[in-house]
């Protein structure tokens, strides 16, 4: 009797476990929880249509069979996708942006498989966003001679938050003279050599002053310019 009742409460505790497991994951083709999973199944589909997670989580793309990308639709303040992963075939990894969005809807896709894998994250009003990456640029180097002598710009780089592959670029007019792309940023200030090539140093010699323009981008974040003098 007793082994009876035993296998009776495990089978009860099972059925419990996969109801439970099944109501969190789809209930009306929407997959919930506070930062949901997307799951790029093996037949090249998600295992939703829509998922719920809260203002500020991160949410997770993970594989349970094929190679998949979690990618939004729409594009950021920084011209790439507003929310994207990383392409991955087994495993998972953290859909970045997902973060900093505001309440909504927003339509997604997986990039291989556009056409079979749509899908939409759904941000509630809970929560709070993480603030937006920002930065500001400022020229440091002041001796044009100098930097035509030894092909480097130096720039300060604010950022509010850790950040990495970020870039910044140098122009004088419509040419580029410098560029540091893929930096790692770290909260505050920080100084970076931008090495001017050869036509850059170029367009440098010769002159008693220039103007440089000064363009920077940060992942997630809106793009930053500033403006300095070379005497």
């Amino acid at each position: 009797m007793d082994m009876l009742r035993r296998r009776e409460k495990g089978s009860w505790l099972k059925l419990a476990t996969c109801l439970g497991a099944a109501g969190a994951l789809l209930a009306g083709g929407v997959a919930y929880g506070a930062a949901a999973t997307i799951v790029g199944q093996g037949d090249n589909t998600f295992n939703a249509t829509n998922y719920a997670i809260d203002q500020g989580d991160t949410s997770t793309l993970q594989i349970a069979g094929g190679t998949h990308n979690a990618t939004a639709s729409q594009s950021g303040p920084d011209g790439k996708a507003l929310f994207r992963s990383s392409t991955i075939s087994g495993g998972s990894t953290a859909v970045d942006g997902t973060e900093y969005l505001t309440t909504g809807n927003y339509p997604f896709i997986c990039t291989i498989h556009p056409t079979t894998m749509q899908a939409t994250l759904s941000v509630s009003s809970n929560g709070t966003p993480k603030p937006r990456p920002q930065i500001s640029l400022k020229l440091n180097s002041r001796k044009l001679a100098k930097v035509v002598a030894k092909g480097k710009l130096q720039v300060e780089i604010n950022s509010s938050a850790k950040a990495d592959g970020a870039s910044v670029t140098a122009k004088l007019g419509k040419t580029t003279i410098a560029r540091a792309p893929d930096l790692s940023l770290t909260a505050g200030p920080q100084r970076e050599i931008l090495k001017v090539g050869k036509q850059g140093r170029k367009k440098l010699d010769g002159r008693e002053k220039a103007t440089i323009v000064l363009n920077g981008s940060v992942p997630f974040g809106f793009p930053a310019t500033a403006t300095g003098k070379l005497k």
